[in-house]
């Protein structure tokens, strides 16, 4: 549903080529490199018939399961628990500690491939110092915006900040244009964005990111979020946004920016090819962020990452580290964008995407400014959506949805 939920997206059932069972053995037939994918082997082949060409000595057993990323990340537990991996895998974050306990994932750190992949990769993919995992792609969710609407107002862009944004919004209202939506199941857009800011000054300035602190009871959601979510309350408290928003899908907000009724509304790359269809004259903006030179940042997070089984020893990690190496390179990297649909990127190699598209590929995905909230804290997340649902009904003030976070939490640690 997402541009990295194109990687989320349904996979196919396209014949696996080696059975499940056949990746386990680490070592066996070392010509043979087993993988495991988490999208159709159409996808892939482009990626495997490159790496072939390149290393003709080197065969790819590829494999898969039908059925969504959760169905993937089912399979791998499995592997995971029974102690049996191929020689490389996909790697979700959400998996990342059970394969370092298990002792399934290579350190790939002083990896001379890994010498690109920005720093934002490698924490996500990073345990005790160590990284685990290479990813090559990352998703945001930006701004996407109807030029025509737009320049109603007076506008061409979105505006920098918070207050402009507002103001900009108002003046759509009073032209009879719908300025800005949001789906119930992602509301809350710019919080992310102004919380990574705020983390990465405390990073800057020697302090903890703002989730680090709470997760270290150095604060609380309370103290910490409640500023941010006072400032997105303000859409409801200036008439920007009314209650409806509590329950709004996203394919409803789709709709009514396709119909040409809607100014804005949050999206990322997974719309272009719906958006392009439609005769809509639209471009991608950055989130407000709270004041006047704030670092631009968004919600996101780089994709699942590309392993090597820690238990492979010979010419079969050799053979693990050139496949690694062949994604990492121009040649790789272009062919997961082609097939996967992926917005690659590393810090000497740029993707071409799309025109629409272009200044938020280059602000947050180029230079790793994006951030998703307590992605070790699965259930906190959804609880957020809740939280920020309830305060656009009105139940609750900011300061009780932080206090319901605190709450929340409690019961997880």
């Amino acid at each position: 549903m997402r541009i990295g939920r194109s990687i989320v997206a349904a996979l196919s059932s396209i014949a696996i080529m080696a059975s499940m069972g056949a990746c386990g053995s680490a070592n066996a037939d070392e010509g043979t490199l087993t993988f495991l994918g988490n999208n159709n082997q159409n996808a892939y082949q482009g990626l495997l018939d490159g790496f072939e060409k390149k290393y003709p000595d080197v065969k790819v057993k590829f494999s898969t399961v039908t059925g969504a990323q959760s169905g993937y990340q089912e399979t791998l537990q499995t592997r995971i628990s029974g102690g049996k991996l191929p020689d490389v895998y996909i790697l979700p974050p959400e998996q990342l500690s059970d394969v370092v306990k298990s002792n399934l994932a290579k350190d790939l750190s002083d990896e001379s491939f890994m010498k690109d992949i920005g720093q934002t990769s490698r924490d996500m993919y990073s345990q005790g110092g160590k990284v685990y995992g290479m990813s090559v792609s990352g998703w945001v969710r930006a701004l996407c915006f109807n030029k025509d609407l737009l320049a109603k107002a007076g506008y061409d862009n979105i505006p920098a900040t918070w207050d402009e944004f507002k103001e900009m919004c108002k003046k759509l209202k009073a032209a009879g244009v719908t300025p800005y939506l949001e789906a119930s199941d992602t509301i809350g857009v710019p919080i992310p964005a102004w919380i990574a800011q705020a983390s990465a000054e405390n990073v800057k300035n020697g302090k903890k990111t703002i989730d680090q602190a709470i997760a270290d009871g150095d604060t609380t959601f309370e103290k910490a979020y409640t500023p941010y979510y006072a400032k997105w309350d303000e859409l409801f408290k200036e008439g920007i946004l009314n209650s409806d928003v509590s329950g709004l899908s996203a394919e409803s907000v789709v709709s009514e920016f396709t119909s040409g009724r809607l100014a804005i509304m949050p999206s990322g790359s997974w719309d272009i090819p719906t958006l392009s269809k439609t005769g809509i004259n639209f471009e991608y903006g950055t989130i407000p962020m709270l004041k006047k030179g704030d670092t631009p940042y968004a919600e996101g997070s780089p994709d699942p990452a590309y392993a090597i089984n820690a238990k492979l020893s010979g010419k079969k990690l050799e053979n693990a580290e050139k496949f690694l190496a062949y994604v990492a390179s121009p040649e790789g990297l272009k062919a997961i964008q082609d097939g996967l649909g992926l917005a690659t990127a590393t810090e000497s190699y740029s993707a071409k995407v799309d025109p629409t598209f272009q200044n938020v590929y280059d602000t947050y995905i180029k230079t790793g400014h994006f951030y998703m909230q307590f992605l070790a804290e699965g259930a906190m997340r959804p609880e957020g959506y809740t939280q920020m649902q309830q305060l656009a009904l009105g139940s609750i003030t900011p300061e009780q949805a932080g206090k319901n976070m605190d709450e929340k939490y409690a019961t997880l640690r």
